[in-house]
């Protein structure tokens, strides 16, 4: 069933990653969405993709009925894997442990239809995108384990202000708990023609300012996707 988050991968991060979880910026009493659940499902060859969608509809309906604050979905243009992501934002793990601790909801059917499945809680560290584009520039970044969980979030922070100065307000989220501690990214346009601009925007800044800086990333990747809900 895809309600219910696959803690066999979150769980494999815990022993590597839980000094981030001390160093007390995350709280109880955090602000409202301040927590977002993500999941991304692959198409396999062959899958129908609008079954899929309808599917993944039908599953947001149920997260949100369960008593996440807001969901929405995304559907792969140009990237990675041909997909769709997910997403419900939620205050606290206090809201978390209400919503997931109800009897299971199985999703409609027997018949799997994606592909791969992965799930993702992470922290919202800013959110300057702040209506729903009829796009989404995802960025995802990893750094050096050499690092402190500090020097990883000013490095984060200093490729977040690049982008968040050249599309005009971004989202950056911080990892919690998952499959892949990364910090990630969000812009939204409208348009490529405005994605044009932005771009050219982001590539001076990237030349200026970030060219000749060691930030000690070690993953990154891009993916453009396009807004099915909210």
């Amino acid at each position: 069933m895809i309600k219910r988050l696959s803690f066999c991968l979150l769980a494999m991060s815990f022993t590597l990653t839980a000094a981030h979880h001390e160093s007390g910026e995350h709280h109880a009493d955090m602000p409202k969405d301040s927590l977002v659940y993500i999941s991304t499902y692959t198409m396999p060859a062959g899958g129908n993709m609008e079954a899929l969608k309808k599917s993944l509809k039908t599953n947001i309906a149920t997260l949100e009925k369960d008593g996440y604050n807001s969901c929405g979905m995304l559907q792969h243009q140009f990237g990675g894997d041909r997909a769709f992501m997910t997403y419900c934002n939620f205050d606290s793990w206090e809201q978390f442990a209400e919503i997931n601790d109800q009897e299971s909801t199985p999703m409609g059917g027997s018949k799997q239809l994606f592909g791969d499945h992965t799930d993702k809680l992470a922290a919202v560290v800013e959110r300057n995108l702040t209506k729903p584009t009829a796009y989404v520039l995802e960025a995802k970044y990893s750094f050096g384990p050499y690092l402190t969980d500090n020097e990883k979030r000013a490095n984060a922070k200093l490729l977040f202000d690049a982008y968040n100065s050249s599309f005009g307000g971004c989202n950056l989220t911080e990892h919690f708990w998952g499959p892949e501690m990364t910090w990630n990214i969000y812009c939204g346009y409208e348009s490529y023609a405005e994605f044009a601009v932005k771009v050219k925007a982001l590539s001076v800044i990237h030349e200026d300012e970030l060219a000749d800086m060691k930030l000690d990333v070690m993953t990154h990747s891009d993916h453009l996707w396009t807004r099915v809900l909210k």
